[in-house]
């Protein structure tokens, strides 16, 4: 591939999508015609998002005129060495392109953002094309910007559509589309007999002046576990994070708050004495009733139920997730064992009389860590009694 008369730098953490975005704005064409002339594959299939093979990613990299290593860390794969639903020994997937797959702890066909973010740092650059479309914001784990310190968005404040949402299997929607600006609504409303299909347009850095945010302790405690989180995250950070009474790798407490975080759910409101306030406690409370109703309708699909699945996914809200993962922390985080045990027995106990299939599921060892899973193995029935 021949390289682009133009290119761009990356930005801290940007996605490769937001990057062809905010390229096509910068030549004043197409997202797709910029995946064309860089090798990318035709019509930018999700798995873009997380892997390319080779040829692509050096194809791109010439065309680009970027290092190899820049492309590399604009996917979402590398985040598997510290986060652990990216990771192929805690997540396995036949391919690399599969791990995106109906796999609900990345967001692949949606992204939250910051409109803050979005706007830019005020560089030059930035102020024509926008800042980054971030890669964090596609792990359900990051619900809040700690720079501007507000939780953030996660669909259009127009058509209310996800942000970022792409039709079919396609990872930028509009690919032939040269009018929309990077920080600029893709959906495209329902054709009509009286006009052609238009994009909604709405401009994602507005920030409505109505908007409230938490109360002052509930905010302080999202910023505290959000930085905790994020600090494990990135690839500086340590290398092993407390977790059930002993020490694990990075990707394994991921995992951990993952199988943790649907315990919660499926055992409320047993947990709720560990959330750290009454309006993340009212959080949780609010989206465990929206998991029970999912589940019962489920109940009159054919074939399969999958009651279980709705407990199981990390929520669509912003303020329920961060009440999920604090109080998950807060469970996970002691030193002793037999701390841990005492805290996620009662969990344990409700969960395996409410979802028996789903409890030994959870706790399955390619799931959790060895000392999560000594957490929550269930006693002899002798030891049971005594404990």
């Amino acid at each position: 591939m021949r390289p682009l008369p133009r290119s761009l730098n990356p930005l801290p953490d940007e996605t490769l999508t937001g990057f062809v975005l905010r390229l096509a704005h910068r030549l004043g064409t197409t997202p797709g015609e910029i995946a064309d002339r860089t090798g990318l594959p035709s019509r930018l299939p999700l798995g873009v998002l997380h892997h390319l093979n080779d040829e692509h990613l050096t194809g791109f990299a010439r065309s680009t005129q970027l290092m190899p290593a820049e492309v590399s860390g604009m996917l979402l794969a590398p985040l598997g060495d510290r986060y652990g639903p990216l990771n192929p020994v805690l997540t396995p997937r036949r391919t690399p392109a599969r791990m995106i797959y109906d796999n609900p702890w990345v967001l692949t066909r949606s992204t939250r953002y910051c409109p803050q973010c979005l706007t830019g740092d005020r560089s030059a650059i930035q102020d024509l094309h926008g800042g980054a479309w971030r890669r964090l914001w596609r792990l359900p784990v990051t619900f809040l910007c700690v720079q501007h310190q507000r939780l953030l968005e996660s669909q259009c404040p127009r058509c209310a559509t996800p942000a970022q949402f792409a039709p079919a299997a396609n990872a930028i929607a509009r690919l032939s589309d040269d009018t929309l600006h990077p920080w600029q609504c893709r959906f495209t409303a329902r054709q009509t007999s009286q006009r052609s299909e238009t994009a909604c347009a709405a401009d994602l850095t507005w920030v409505d002046p109505a908007s409230t945010a938490p109360d002052v302790a509930t905010m302080t405690v999202l910023l505290q576990v959000q930085r905790q989180l994020i600090d494990l995250l990135v690839a500086s950070g340590p290398e092993t994070a407390m977790s059930a009474g002993a020490p694990v790798p990075v990707p394994h407490y991921f995992a951990d708050l993952r199988a943790t975080v649907a315990m919660i759910f499926r055992s409320w409101p047993v947990a709720r004495e560990h959330a750290s306030t009454p309006c993340l406690a009212a959080a949780i409370d609010a989206e465990y009733a929206s998991r029970v109703l999912q589940a019962e309708r489920l109940l009159n699909t054919l074939g399969k139920k999958k009651t279980s699945k709705p407990y199981t996914v990390p929520p669509q809200g912003c303020l329920a997730t961060g009440a999920a993962l604090d109080t998950a922390a807060k469970l996970l985080d002691t030193h002793d064992p037999g701390d841990a045990r005492r805290r996620l027995a009662p969990l344990v106990q409700r969960l395996r009389e409410a979802d028996l299939a789903l409890s030994t599921w959870l706790r399955r060892p390619t799931w959790i860590s060895v000392s999560l899973r000594q957490a929550v193995m269930d006693l002899p029935t002798g030891r049971r009694a005594a404990s």
